[in-house]
């Protein structure tokens, strides 16, 4: 059975998100969802540092990567097309990769975001939004 996550859900990242670390989400977008996100922040604090913005927006159709350095955010990047469908589950990886995070959802590459803060700065992860995540786990 799924565990249930009480949204916005935040942990703790105890080592950090250093390169080769992989994290597997799991979740269904509820059939009425506009937008989630997934961050992984550089502390707890809530101006904190952005190091990966992931921003799924269904009333736009797209996925926006961001990152928020120095309490102003960057430029957007938009991942090719649309990822997420409502009222559909998926199964996604994020990955560290040297250059940046590989976003593997299913089982297609979807983007490749290269860093603007170090991974090894993330030392926290949180989820919120219109999305009912299922997995979240660090490996």
């Amino acid at each position: 059975m799924a565990e249930i996550y009480k949204l916005p859900y935040r942990i703790s990242l105890v080592n950090g998100f250093e390169v080769g670390t992989m994290m597997r989400i799991r979740g269904v977008v509820p059939k009425n969802a506009d937008r989630f996100y997934i961050n992984l922040l550089c502390s707890d604090d809530p101006d904190s540092e952005i190091v990966l913005h992931f921003n799924p927006r269904l009333d736009e159709s797209s996925v926006v990567f961001n990152t928020r350095k120095c309490g102003e955010w960057g430029l957007e990047e938009l991942g090719f097309g649309p990822a997420f469908q409502r009222g559909e589950s998926f199964d996604m990886l994020l990955i560290a990769k040297k250059e940046g995070f590989k976003v593997v959802i299913g089982d297609t590459e979807y983007h490749h975001y290269r860093y603007r803060i170090s991974p090894e700065r993330a030392f926290w992860f949180e989820v919120g939004g219109d999305v009912q995540p299922e997995l979240v786990k660090i490996f």
